[in-house]
């Protein structure tokens, strides 16, 4: 089970935090504790909710016309260590930590990073979390309308995640 949370201080998503911005955190207990921050991560995309792909393809669908990102290509990270720049399906890698990966992007209405961070002092706990700085109002409207889904996606996403057996290696 994913619950809110709050995010620990000792996150670098902290960074990015200012006056008004969006965020929240769900956190969950983490069954094999062996993984490492990478393959929990790569489970952001993978342990997504399938009821949820139907919806990110009609917000594509919505937004196109809007002139906003509805594509994302490069470089994908699918093994070993995450590398800023690199992708991890459609987010793209903007830092990595020994115990922290985070990913988003900037557009022209706002601008985003996900979080995937497992704090030191409790290894086992995974936290997930958004923030997310509104550019205008095209940002706010944005959030206003996506955000029960947001919640709903990303606490079960997080359930998931923790849930998510290590990759077992080839041959």
């Amino acid at each position: 089970m994913a619950i809110a949370d709050k995010l620990p201080q000792s996150s670098a998503l902290n960074n990015f935090i200012a006056d008004k911005d969006f965020v929240d955190c769900y956190s969950a207990q983490i069954q094999h504790t062996e993984q490492s921050i990478d393959d929990l991560a790569r489970g952001a995309q993978l342990k997504m909710p399938k009821w949820a792909i139907p919806l990110l393809l009609l917000r594509n669908i919505i937004v196109k016309p809007l002139g906003l990102k509805t594509t994302f290509e490069g470089q994908q990270s699918r093994t070993g260590t995450i590398k800023p720049g690199e992708y991890v399906n459609f987010f793209h890698v903007a830092e990595r930590h020994d115990n922290e990966v985070i990913m988003g992007g900037d557009d022209k209405h706002l601008d985003y990073r996900v979080s995937v961070f497992r704090d030191n002092k409790v290894p086992e706990t995974l936290y997930v979390a958004t923030w997310v700085h509104r550019n205008n109002w095209l940002g706010h409207a944005y959030l206003f309308f996506v955000l029960p889904f947001h919640k709903a996606i990303v606490r079960n996403m997080t359930k998931n995640i923790a849930k998510q057996k290590p990759p077992q290696p080839n041959g």
